[in-house]
């Protein structure tokens, strides 16, 4: 069984398909490693066991909504997309969602996978409360409001236990309208950052890095009047009169509407359709979230090996991410920027990332948990001001070890 991009191979002895809780609890009693698939879009082995793999797919489809309280529990292995069909039927949406719809509630909440927005967190900070297996097969439930833990439960890399359903907030459906402003250099989106970043709910710039080459700006509005008197042309751009993909050349079908044409929050927040991809897989991914206030320099750095990213990549883009306060989140106590990387598949890629960690591992900039990095275990620590505090989560709650795998042991020294 190999991931979505096909650079990994599990290695697990057996896969379970999971369909009910007790099954669920049995497994993880008896086995000696187990981790929980999803839809194997993590690039690194994060999510690899040596002993049992299991999927829980099958383990509910059943959404519970709390209209008084806002919020709705959700199998934890329900894709985004499903998830927000049935919000959307019910009147209430996610307040964010990330480029793809197909990734699970548990993959993308424990992974600190993240949408873009200034004023939007990390899909995590949605999370209010956990159902969760832990190594003894015991069912607990753990909750923001009455646990010190929480913050440190939401995003564990799978490596506390299973999560079987996830309590998250909820608000009112609403509608959004997208834009894209195509033909604008780096250099004029560095010099004019905030006032790109901060124009909509939702901003993203995507470009190649290749000398004097230019990108597009895909904009998504609340559809309200803010987008009323958008001009044709701004910061040098142009809009775009022709629907966009993110990778110039390739076939523009499968993203989101464009142009200004209103639709439900759940098909414009992401950048590709629910039931689209935007590649078959040959592609690996990079991510670092780094702090907001150096942009400037890391825009400036990049740019200096510009020439040297282009030809690797199919396309980059740079998003914005509010502060939040998950101990292992790349947002974690500060304003954050996502450099985000979509490379081709090279046997030359492991040589050229610490080009990149140089630069963005920079004032502690943190990889992205699910993605291609170089750093150490050592500097990665130093980048968490709550690493040991997670460490501890680990001996406590997991005292066999029995979410540990290859990955874990490389990043958690003290565990």
């Amino acid at each position: 069984m190999k991931n979505w991009a096909g650079n990994l191979t599990f290695s697990a002895k057996e896969f379970i398909e999971i369909d009910n809780i007790s099954k669920l609890q049995q497994v993880v009693s008896n086995s000696q490693a187990v981790k929980v698939l999803a839809t194997g879009h993590s690039f690194n082995a994060i999510g690899d066991t040596k002993d049992t793999l299991i999927s829980l797919k099958n383990l509910s489809n059943a959404i519970e909504i709390d209209s008084q309280n806002a919020q709705a529990l959700i199998p934890a292995g329900m894709a985004y997309a499903d998830a927000a069909r049935y919000l959307e039927s019910k009147g209430w949406a996610f307040s964010n969602m990330a480029s793809l719809g197909e990734v699970t509630i548990a993959g993308a909440i424990s992974t600190g996978t993240h949408g873009s927005g200034s004023n939007n967190g990390v899909l995590s900070t949605s999370v209010v409360g956990l159902e969760i297996v832990l190594g003894s097969g015991e069912l607990v439930t753990i909750d923001e409001s009455n646990s010190e833990e929480f913050a440190g439960f939401v995003i564990s890399l799978g490596a506390l236990g299973v999560f079987t359903k996830i309590k998250m907030r909820i608000i009112p459906s609403f509608s959004v309208k997208q834009f894209v402003y195509e033909n604008i250099g780096i250099q004029a989106v560095a010099e004019n950052f905030d006032t790109v970043f901060n124009s909509a709910y939702s901003v993203s710039y995507f470009s190649n890095w290749a000398k004097n080459s230019t990108g597009q700006i895909w904009m998504k509005f609340l559809d309200d009047s803010s987008s009323d008197n958008l001009s044709d042309n701004w910061l040098g751009a142009n809009q775009a009169k022709a629907k966009q993909h993110p990778v110039k050349i390739n076939n523009p079908d499968p993203c989101t509407d464009q142009l200004g044409i209103s639709g439900r929050w759940l098909y414009r927040l992401p950048h590709f359709k629910l039931d689209s991809s935007p590649a078959s897989g040959d592609e690996v991914q990079t991510e670092y979230l780094v702090d907001r206030k150096y942009v400037n320099e890391y825009i400036q750095d990049l740019r200096t090996i510009g020439d040297e990213i282009a030809p690797r990549v199919y396309a980059t883009e740079i998003r914005t991410i509010k502060s939040d306060e998950l101990w292992l989140s790349g947002a974690y106590q500060r304003e954050t920027v996502g450099f985000h990387f979509t490379w081709k598949k090279s046997d030359t890629l492991v040589d050229f990332l610490p080009r990149i960690e140089e630069i963005l591992g920079k004032y502690h900039g943190r990889p992205h948990w699910a993605k291609l990095f170089s750093v150490k275990s050592d500097e990665l620590s130093a980048r968490y001001p709550k690493y040991s505090n997670f460490e501890a989560l680990l001996k406590k709650y997991d005292p066999k070890k029995k979410f540990r795998n290859k990955f874990i042991d490389q990043y958690f020294l003290n565990y």
